[in-house]
C-alpha cells in the first residue's frame, strides 16, 4: 500500500494493485462539480467495497478495468479498516447510494442532468420518479432498466438523444463495470458512476438501513437481515479480513 498524490492534486492511496480516491465526500462533490462545469467528459466513478477487491484479486479482467477508471471511492467499511490496519491512515467511507442522493441535490442546482440505467424490471423509473419528487427542478434526462448484454446499441440511441451530464449504472457489481468499460467511448456523457444495487432502496422495494444501523458501520448486516439469500457473498467478507492481516497477494 502507497499513498501518493495525483495530477490533480487529489490524495491516492493504493491498496490491493487498486487505487483509492482519499479525500471527504465535500472535496469529491466540489471535484465532480468542477468536471461538469468545465464539460471535462466522460469521467468514471466505482464505487468499491471488499467483493470488488476479492472479485478483483481472482479476476484479472475486473482489476484491469478497476484500474481504468477515473476514481474509486471506498464503499465499505472493511476498506477503512484495512487502510487503517495496514498504513494507519484514516479514510472516509462514502456510500454510493448517499452519493446518488448528493449528485441529485448538486444536480438540482447547477442545472445539471441525470440519467437512471439498469436495476431491475422498473426500478430505474421509479428511482428517477423519486428523486424528481425530492428534488422538483432536478432535470431527469431519462430512465430505462434496459439488459446489461445484448441491448447496448439501443441503450447507447436512448442515452445519445438526451443531453446526461450524470449516468447512473445499476447493473450490481463487475456487471456494471463491464457495461460501461464496454460502452464508454460511445458515451456523450459528463460522469458515469456504477451504483450497485442502489435503485432497490430509492424505488422502495428494498428498506435502505436505519441511519443509526449506518452510523455503526452495519448496514451490510441489516442488508443481509433483509435478504438471507446473500449469505454467500457475505462469506467474501471473512476472506478479506485473513487477506488484510496476512497480506496474501492476488491470485491473478
Amino acid at each position: 500500500m502507497k499513498k501518493k498524490i495525483d495530477k490533480n492534486g487529489v490524495k491516492i492511496l493504493k491498496m490491493f494493485d487498486i487505487e483509492f480516491f482519499g479525500r471527504d465526500k465535500h472535496f469529491l462533490l466540489k471535484m465532480i462539480d468542477g468536471w461538469l462545469a468545465s464539460k471535462n467528459k466522460k469521467k468514471w466513478i466505482a464505487t468499491v467495497n471488499p467483493e470488488f477487491v476479492m472479485k478483483a484479486s481472482k479476476d484479472r479482467h475486473f482489476l484491469h478495468i478497476l484500474k481504468k477508471t477515473d476514481l474509486n471511492i471506498i464503499d465499505g467499511i472493511g476498506l477503512i479498516w484495512a487502510a487503517k490496519y495496514l498504513e494507519k491512515r484514516r479514510m472516509e467511507v462514502i456510500p454510493g447510494s448517499d452519493l446518488i442522493n448528493d449528485l441529485c441535490k448538486m444536480a438540482e442546482n447547477k442545472g445539471y442532468s441525470v440519467y437512471f440505467l439498469g436495476g431491475w424490471k422498473d426500478r430505474a423509473k421509479r428511482t428517477g420518479l423519486y428523486f424528481n419528487k425530492l428534488y422538483p427542478k432536478l432535470k431527469i434526462a431519462g430512465y430505462y432498466a434496459g439488459k446489461c448484454v445484448g441491448e447496448d446499441d439501443i441503450i447507447l440511441k436512448k442515452i445519445g438523444s438526451k443531453r446526461v451530464d450524470i449516468l447512473f449504472v445499476a447493473y450490481g457489481m463487475k456487471t456494471q463495470e463491464e457495461w460501461i468499460e464496454r460502452n464508454l467511448r460511445w458515451l456523450n456523457v459528463g460522469v458515469v458512476m456504477g451504483v450497485g444495487r442502489s435503485f432497490d432502496y430509492y424505488s422502495g422495494d428494498l428498506k435502505r438501513a436505519p441511519k443509526v444501523w449506518r452510523k455503526l458501520k452495519l448496514e451490510w448486516l441489516y442488508s443481509l437481515i433483509q435478504e438471507p439469500k446473500r449469505w454467500r457473498r457475505q462469506l467474501e467478507l471473512p476472506k478479506f479480513v485473513l487477506k488484510v492481516l496476512f497480506r496474501v497477494p492476488n491470485r491473478v
